[in-house]
């Protein structure tokens, strides 16, 4: 019956126990090489067999389906490779190995989970009388028909699961004491860790191919730089951005020579900022690449050792010329208006020439509605109370604001003027509060909001209800507390700001609607006044045409004594959907019609079908004017002096009819 442990070898020169240290050094040396595992595995092998003795060995590793093909031998044939090829793991004794499944308490077995034999009869007689349900075919077939008396199988662990297994085997007898056993299961642990190393190095070079191809497959400019400006890493997009066909062109270049024509100040202030801020900033920089200018936009961060001392730069970098340019193109086009929205300059020249000697000059009329209206502006002025304005559109509520302002104690300061329904949700905010530059895509420098502007002086919001909901917190916040902040900015601004807001919609109707804040509406709604459509004040209609009819006549150069009878009486019957603006449209379209004295206007301007009374579509008044002119033209061949010209006909000096065409863009036809 065979023994439980191996008996030692009495005479095995090839294993000397003394030299086990140096044999795991020499393994030890081999294993730790990355490189080929199957060259390494091929040397462990070579290694075993000098000191073991075996003639035949191999090194199987299970695959991802639970089979153990071979993946390093020596000493085993073809034939004997292609049998155990198709000898599935349960049905052969390196396949019971490899999955744990040796019941421990046979002899053959060690605790670890390895299988040896020195003799290949005594091995069958034990299994025959104490472990006759074992099936001793397989045992056999393995190894009494190859004519293998020692056979020793060794698992090959990674923290605690067998990845592989040691195979060695030989005709002669005895060749496994317990020492070489033992020294083969600590052999096995190093060649595990052989494999477990290869594995990881795969898996790590493959992460480093694919992070490799992100890395120069992104669409941005990616930037690794020492302390110095040297460019340590570039991607693909980022050479390109830089003026150079491959990455490898700019590595060691530094990012601030004069080769990359940055302005090594402007550099040199946005490394500062970042060494003092940690990064994240957005700065753009001035770069010529060959003959052109690109503004190239930054946003790197310090990359620190573990002591906190920055060793070098990362981050990402683009091309936002087009976007400047965009930009500088819509600054040149809107330059006045912009001007007043970032400085408002206050002067005394242009408050004298909206003011005037009599306080409501413009507000024409003598309807009660009016007069009722001048009372309330008087009596609210001096309180520098918050105001509602509510109408319709065109009825005049940013005429009755300016006048509120004028009566009040801020009238040597500027009125701010904002209207709601003409910015987008996306800028509102900034442009009530102002932002900081780099706060969001396209904040280019820093912006300072119509309420910082309107510190100390009045406010005035028309179309209110048409502010977003976030932006009618951070209003209530102001009405309430008198303070803001600034887009991207923590830091909290003071203000004492007088807010008159004016709307031509149904606030309370939005309230309920969830569209307007109720809290917000409650704080607007101290003091409201309500403007009377031109429909609901008929009486003031004669003076308002009278009044138009003078202003607007002196501006395009053309004088008529007043309206004529029926043309008023086609006003007064008129329901002005558009109020006072409207008709301020309407007399100037007449004064350019008109041939007379009167202002004339045809009932069929008027009259959509039966019964409907309305004006026609408008249309641009200039649009209307320039169609009229050449009409007037084509009438006349071309002609604007003598009798028959076309200054004649339209009631206009020929020298203001030829400015008004040069302004309008019309050029004299030909004659036919």
């Amino acid at each position: 019956m065979a023994q439980k442990k191996p008996p030692k070898t009495q005479n095995d020169p090839q294993f000397d126990s003394s030299r086990k240290f140096e044999i795991y050094s020499l393994i030890t040396e081999k294993i730790s090489q990355l490189g080929d595992l199957r060259k390494i595995l091929d040397e462990v092998l070579a290694i075993l067999k000098t000191i073991t003795g075996c003639r035949h060995l191999a090194i199987r590793m299970l695959d991802s389906k639970g089979n153990i093909p071979f993946s390093a031998h020596l000493g085993l044939d073809r034939k004997f490779l292609d049998s155990e090829h198709w000898v599935t793991v349960r049905d052969c004794l390196c396949g019971h190995v490899a999955r744990g499944a040796l019941d421990q308490s046979w002899p053959f077995v060690t605790e670890y989970g390895s299988f040896f034999t020195n003799s290949l009869a005594e091995l069958l007689a034990e299994v025959k009388v104490n472990y006759p349900k074992i099936e001793s075919g397989s045992l056999r077939d393995a190894c009494l028909s190859r004519g293998y008396e020692s056979v020793a199988i060794v698992p090959v662990k990674s923290e605690g699961k067998i990845i592989a297994e040691l195979y060695l085997s030989d005709e002669k007898k005895d060749l496994f004491p317990v020492e070489k056993v033992e020294f083969l299961e600590d052999v096995s642990v190093q060649v595990g860790i052989a494999i477990q190393n290869s594995f990881l190095y795969t898996q790590l070079n493959e992460s480093q191919r694919r992070l490799m191809d992100l890395f120069n497959s992104a669409s941005i400019g990616i930037l690794e730089l020492d302390t110095k400006g040297s460019i340590l890493q570039v991607n693909s997009k980022g050479a390109q951005l830089l003026g150079h066909s491959s990455p490898e062109k700019l590595l060691g270049h530094n990012i601030k020579i004069s080769e990359l024509n940055v302005e090594t100040e402007e550099w040199e202030r946005y490394i500062e900022l970042v060494d003092e801020t940690g990064g994240g900033n957005n700065f753009t920089l001035v770069f010529r690449i060959g003959r052109e200018e690109q503004h190239l936009e930054f946003s790197l961060k310090s990359v620190k050792d573990s002591k906190g001392n920055i060793t070098g730069y990362r981050g990402t970098f683009n091309d936002v010329t087009d976007r400047i340019r965009l930009e500088e193109e819509r600054l040149n086009k809107a330059r006045t208006e912009s001007l007043k929205n970032r400085y408002y300059q206050e002067t005394l020249a242009l408050r004298d020439e909206i003011k005037s000697e009599y306080p409501f000059e413009e507000m024409i009329g003598v309807s009660p509605a009016l007069q009722k209206i001048k009372k309330a502006i008087q009596q609210v002025a001096p309180a520098d109370t918050t105001v509602l304005i509510k109408g319709e559109t065109g009825t005049g509520k940013e005429l009755v604001a300016r006048y509120i302002h004028e009566l009040s104690s801020r009238k040597d300061r500027i009125l701010v003027k904002v209207n709601c329904a003409a910015l987008s949700e996306g800028l509102i905010t900034s442009e009530l509060f102002g932002h900081e530059k780099g706060a969001f895509t396209g904040a280019l420098q820093r912006r300072i909001g119509r309420f910082e502007y309107a510190d100390n002086a009045t406010i005035f919001l028309d179309e209110i209800g048409d502010l977003p909901l976030e932006t009618q917190a951070m209003l209530l916040r102001v009405l309430q507390d008198g303070e803001f902040e600034r887009v991207g900015s923590s830091k909290t601004i003071k203000v004492d700001v007088r807010l008159i807001a004016a709307t031509n919609r149904d606030l309370m109707l939005l309230v309920n609607e969830k569209r307007f804040r109720q809290d917000l509406y409650f704080r607007l709604n101290v003091f409201s006044l309500e403007i009377s459509p031109l429909r609901d004040k008929k009486e003031d209609i004669p003076l308002l045409a009278a009044y138009f009819i003078d202003t607007i006549g002196r501006r395009i150069g053309k004088t008529v004594d007043k309206v004529s009878e029926d043309t008023m009486n086609l006003f007064m019957e008129y329901s002005w959907p558009g109020n006072v603006r409207e008709l301020q449209n309407v007399i100037e379209h007449g004064l350019v019609i008109s041939r007379g004295d009167f202002l004339e206007m045809p009932e069929a301007y008027f009259v959509q079908g039966p019964g409907q009374k309305r004006a026609p579509e408008l249309v641009p008044l200039e649009e209307y004017e320039s169609k009229y002119i050449l009409e007037v033209l084509q009438h006349t061949r071309g002609a604007i002096y003598g009798s028959k010209g076309a200054a004649v006909i339209l009631g206009l000096k020929p020298s203001t009819l030829q400015s008004r065409m040069k302004k309008l863009g019309i050029g004299r036809p030909k004659n036919r």
